[in-house]
């Protein structure tokens, strides 16, 4: 049956997907309806079940399902932003038919539709029974009860759909390879799309290594540079990477740039001081958090810290933004910042600051200066090292978060135990008892 060979279809959509990062729900599919199930169902409906759509549940599957959505730090192309997963499904169950005598206010446009599935937002996927007897299928919008036409038939919509492998289900994703009767998988964007799906699904790293411009094409597909994609890189010349991210740099948009800002900043390194140091005296198409990461990474560190620490100064009216603060100065890694934190830090700790502490190489003799400074300082300390023992992610997804030269595990804990005995409220006691707990992560 051609649904089988959809179903070969979305299973390897499915495993391309997981292969590159993505997150999948496994394709599900319940054994045929019967006979039997098939009339009970249109008994408590009222209606007959369209013939094809009938045919797919007694022949296939009476219920069936799958869901992918790309990794996080993957990249489309600028007009494909809007599409993020893909999903498809349908369930004898779940049927349900809104009658054309309806009296009810709600979903006026939905009376005659059968609907097969419902879109996580509320909207519906529907058979749309007021036409004929192999029923087109229409998108029902919750929020301004629209009907949308999507294709004439289920089969149609099965395929269209596999054609652009599967995305939605929210009409948004694909609202866009939508014309006057339905989706339209052969015009100009469509093939765009394709063509860049199947490019994201089939390049492979390990064949994308071989040359500068395809390994540059997988890390802007998939977003990042790590220690793989940095080794990679580090096989060409260094000029040449440079070159290669210049003449990029100004026509991509911000996810792009920083990922670009990356290649310089972990590979490149100090070869591209010159042109690190003209973003600062030029008028610079650059992120200024973009620029600040490279400023750390590219020029010796005495020189870019003035050089940031001034930026940042002079772009606060009176006080520094502490959210300005964590993007421009954690790149440093440094512990300086943590000195010119005792000075700028302010309540509340949770603002940002206690990150940066974090985030800036804090040493065993800096906890034990801040546990004896204002409750500001205490503060921060605390949720700071909170901070440090989450999994969470990490500005630029360089830092190691730890606490340097601590002497002993048990003169940690010890000390952390000091500062528990010491704290009257019991969420901040909780905060250190969980510290403790997990003290292993950051020494």
């Amino acid at each position: 049956m051609v649904v089988d060979r959809l179903i070969e279809k979305w299973s390897s959509i499915l495993e391309k997907i997981k292969n590159n990062g993505g997150k999948i729900i496994e394709l599900t599919k319940s054994k045929p309806a019967s006979d039997l199930e098939i009339k009970d169902k249109e008994s408590t409906l009222g209606i007959n079940i369209p013939s094809e759509f009938k045919k797919v549940l007694l022949e296939n599957s009476k219920q069936l399902y799958l869901r992918w959505s790309f990794p996080e730090e993957a990249i489309l192309p600028q007009e494909f932003r809007e599409i993020f997963s893909g999903e498809i499904g349908w369930s004898l169950d779940g049927l349900e038919y809104w009658g054309e005598d309806s009296t009810e206010d709600y979903a006026i446009n939905l009376k005659g539709k059968l609907t097969f599935f419902q879109v996580r937002n509320g909207d519906y996927l529907a058979l749309d029974l007021s036409n004929d007897s192999n029923p087109p299928i229409v998108y029902w919008d919750h929020e301004t009860d629209n009907v949308i036409p999507i294709a004439a038939s289920f089969m149609e919509y099965l395929n269209k759909m596999t054609e652009l492998s599967c995305i939605g289900a929210e009409i948004w994703q694909y609202e866009d390879f939508l014309g006057h009767h339905g989706i339209e998988t052969k015009s100009e964007k469509a093939e765009r799309w394709k063509k860049w799906f199947h490019t994201f699904q089939s390049l492979r790293f390990e064949d994308a290594s071989q040359s500068l411009e395809s390994l540059f094409q997988y890390i802007l597909y998939h977003g990042e540079v790590k220690a793989r994609e940095a080794n990679a890189l580090r096989q060409f010349n260094h000029s040449e990477i440079l070159e290669n991210v210049l003449k990029r740099l100004p026509n991509y948009h911000a996810k792009e740039s920083k990922v670009l800002c990356l290649i310089i900043g972990e590979v490149v390194k100090n070869n591209a001081e010159a042109w690190v140091r003209e973003q600062w005296v030029e008028s610079s198409y650059l992120d200024p958090a973009d620029r600040s990461y490279l400023t750390a990474r590219c020029l010796p560190f005495e020189e870019g810290y003035q050089l940031v620490i001034e930026y940042l100064e002079g772009i606060s009216e009176t006080v520094v933004n502490p959210y300005d603060a964590l993007k421009h100065l954690s790149v440093f890694q440094s512990n300086r910042v943590i000195t010119w934190l005792e000075k700028n830090g302010r309540l509340p700790a949770t603002n940002g600051w206690s990150e940066l502490f974090a985030f800036s190489s804090p040493t065993w003799e800096d906890i034990n200066k801040w546990s004896e400074m204002e409750t500001r300082h205490q503060l921060t300390l605390i949720h700071a090292l909170d901070e440090m023992i989450r999994e969470r992610k990490k500005p630029y997804d360089l830092m190691q978060l730890k606490v340097y030269g601590v002497p002993s595990r048990e003169k940690f804990i010890d000390f952390l135990m000091r500062i528990h005995d010491s704290e009257t409220l019991n969420n901040k006691k909780s905060i250190i008892k969980n510290i403790i707990d997990n003290v292993e992560k950051i020494i």
